[in-house]
């Protein structure tokens, strides 16, 4: 339980001005990160809805450096 509160407050505190100094292999790493957290949370919980958050905010990061997942 530690390790999933410990994920909800990094991905809570992530910021799209955050994201920006991030390389590429640590953004797919919280990329990953916040879709394994999104699958194992209930929906609408606080940790999917944060997860979620962060996932957005990743994925955009990505999208505006030209990079794609999967």
């Amino acid at each position: 339980m530690a390790a999933a509160s410990h994920m909800e407050e990094t991905m809570f505190k992530l910021t799209a001005n955050d994201l920006r100094s991030k390389s590429d292999a640590q953004l797919t790493g919280l990329f990953s990160a916040a879709s394994r957290e999104m699958a194992k949370a209930p929906r609408l919980s606080s940790a999917f809805v944060t997860a979620s958050a962060a996932y957005t905010l990743i994925r955009d990061e990505l999208a505006r450096r030209g990079l794609r997942l999967g």
